[in-house]
């Protein structure tokens, strides 16, 4: 099924890798193959603070915000998506980052 975009937030480790992929600020991905949440795809959180379970704001772990599209795939957990296609926006800094998730838990 495929969707309009959807605004996220993706954890990296500090060579801007996740599970051996290493993405780019600027750059979109398209993911080959059926996309599953947790199995397949591009994953990222609605949620900022749900980050923080996968990625740690520790060890030079880095922070993006970013676009799914294309088919969309939830796991109903917590706020995680896996997308077929990913665009990652900007980096976020946590002093930017703490702000974001008082506005996120306002909005609810």
């Amino acid at each position: 099924m495929t969707t309009s975009p959807i605004i996220a937030y993706k954890g990296f480790d500090k060579d801007f890798k996740c599970r051996d992929f290493r993405y780019e600020i600027g750059k979109t991905y398209t993911h080959k193959g059926k996309v599953i949440a947790c199995e397949s795809g591009f994953h990222a959180c609605e949620n900022p603070l749900d980050m923080w379970t996968y990625y740690a704001p520790t060890n030079g772990n880095r922070f993006c915000r970013v676009e799914l599209s294309g088919e969309l795939s939830r796991q109903g957990e917590d706020s995680k998506v896996a997308g077929g296609k990913i665009t990652v926006s900007a980096e976020i800094g946590l002093p930017p980052f703490a702000s974001m998730t008082g506005i996120h838990i306002v909005q609810g």
